[in-house]
């Protein structure tokens, strides 16, 4: 449950990406919301996760900001020699307060915890003067052996998919790609997809092709990849996506606007899963 002033807050950035959407020509996702790295806190260094790893990640395409560091106005004041920019605006970030109230339940008092959402602000490095912010860029991961750390089988066949019933992955030959970077966005995106194996995290992978689970299904993919290009630091430019998935979305954004916040928390479920793997292998 959401007030109306934290449901406008949220209404007003899903309403940014579905007018970038619907223009975006090349995907689902604007190719430029692959920055350098996922967003972070700068002072906790705590990544933010679902909807606002992609508010955050929009924000600074849209704001043209280098960095993928964030503050709240407190943070700052505390951070010796640091203040904000004139005019710099802030940008929402939401979360989940949970309250207790008791009910009656046949007779007896019980305890409940309901979540409300809540919001708050924070600003990025680039809106701020005295703080210094490393420029080394994240170190590339090997690909072949990040995919293989999660022990999905990948067959050479002539189109890209993945099949529950069987558990793999089919995937063209690198050459048939039009650079190294489709081809990882490629197999980052089916790799996305595994996730949802009923051994995994058993998503609902049952929908038929262009029904609303499929497209569902579809964009948890899309955006789980896009974290995990970001995370490696890879970046892609002609990754395409089908239009019927592009329309569902955007329609399916003006109906519901919790659309958005419950495709990143699948999505973000599904990378955190991929990067657990990488640390068992470890």
């Amino acid at each position: 449950m959401a007030n109306n002033i934290t449901q406008d807050k949220m209404n007003e950035i899903v309403q940014k990406v579905i007018t970038s959407i619907d223009k975006n020509e090349t995907g689902i996702w604007n190719k430029c919301w692959i920055g350098s790295n996922l967003p972070q806190n700068f002072k906790t260094q705590i990544a933010y996760s679902g909807f606002n790893t992609l508010t955050l990640m929009f924000m600074q395409s849209e704001m043209g900001f280098s960095s993928n560091q964030w503050l709240t106005f407190n943070q700052v004041k505390f951070i010796k020699g640091a203040k904000l920019k004139k005019g710099s605006t802030s940008t929402p970030i939401f979360f989940f307060k949970m309250l207790e109230r008791e009910e009656i339940v046949e007779g007896k008092k019980e305890k409940k915890s309901i979540p409300l959402l809540k919001f708050y602000y924070v600003f990025n490095t680039d809106q701020e003067e005295g703080i210094n912010i490393s420029t080394e860029k994240p170190q590339n991961v090997e690909l072949n052996k990040f995919v293989s750390n999660c022990n999905v089988e990948i067959k050479t066949n002539h189109t890209a998919f993945y099949t529950p019933k069987n558990d793999y992955i089919g995937m063209p030959d690198l050459k048939l790609f039009k650079s190294s970077e489709a081809y990882a966005a490629t197999l980052l995106h089916e790799l996305a997809h595994s996730t949802g194996h009923s051994s995994r995290l058993d998503r609902d992978m049952t929908g038929e092709f262009a029904s609303e689970a499929y497209s569902f299904e579809e964009c948890v993919a899309e955006l789980s990849s896009m974290f995990l290009m970001s995370h490696l630091n890879i970046q892609n430019e002609t990754k395409n996506s089908e239009a019927y998935i592009k329309g569902w979305l955007v329609d399916g954004l003006k109906a519901d606007t919790k659309l958005l916040w419950r495709i990143a928390s699948k999505a973000n479920k599904a990378f955190q899963y991929i990067l657990e793997q990488q640390e068992q292998a470890a």
